[in-house]
């Protein structure tokens, strides 16, 4: 049975594991300040800001866990929670840059520590995520013994891709205001 080779699928839960993961921390470690931006998407009751927060934390860590974990299981079925969480993420943001609220914190990974206001680059962001996310979830993956190479070659693309994730995020804060933001 032919399907997607080992090795990027790999990179991908990995790679996605590891935002998600993150993601879910930085909003576990400030849980009040992420419960304020989730407050300010207006899209929420406000009597259910508190259990929708702790339900985003909860399952984005066990997401990023699960992602992870299906490098030994074999198992993809993180990834289609993930796809669903990104998809969810960049419809809330079109629905406020559709609203005029572009002003308010995106929420993403290491919120908080620098304003990342809403834009169309991170809605095209997230269904980028979701759409490898997607590919990784739904299509036959093709096992095969990996080697030194692979490992090697593995290495180096979540390497290349973590640091065009971060890239892109510069470029975005570039482009909102004026200046690079280090988190």
């Amino acid at each position: 049975m032919s399907g997607i080779d080992i090795l990027p699928v790999l990179v991908a839960d990995v790679l996605l594991g590891g935002l998600f993961l993150l993601g879910g921390a930085a909003k576990a470690k400030d849980f009040a300040g992420f419960t304020g931006t989730l407050a300010a998407y207006m899209l929420v009751p406000e009597a259910l800001l508190a259990p929708a927060a702790a339900a985003i934390v909860a399952v984005e860590l066990a997401a990023g866990v699960a992602a992870i974990g299906a490098v030994a299981v074999g198992s993809q079925a993180a990834m289609g929670v993930i796809a669903a969480l990104l998809l969810l993420y960049a419809a809330a943001m079109g629905i406020n840059i559709a609203r005029g609220r572009t002003h308010i914190d995106c929420g993403c990974l290491g919120f908080g520590t620098a304003r990342a206001s809403l834009g169309w680059e991170l809605v095209g962001r997230n269904m980028l995520l979701a759409a490898i996310a997607l590919a990784v979830f739904a299509l036959p993956v093709a096992p095969r013994a990996l080697g030194a190479v692979d490992a090697i070659s593995g290495l180096g693309a979540i390497a290349a891709l973590a640091l065009l994730y971060l890239g892109f995020g510069q470029y975005s804060a570039v482009r909102l205001h004026g200046k690079a933001v280090l988190k």
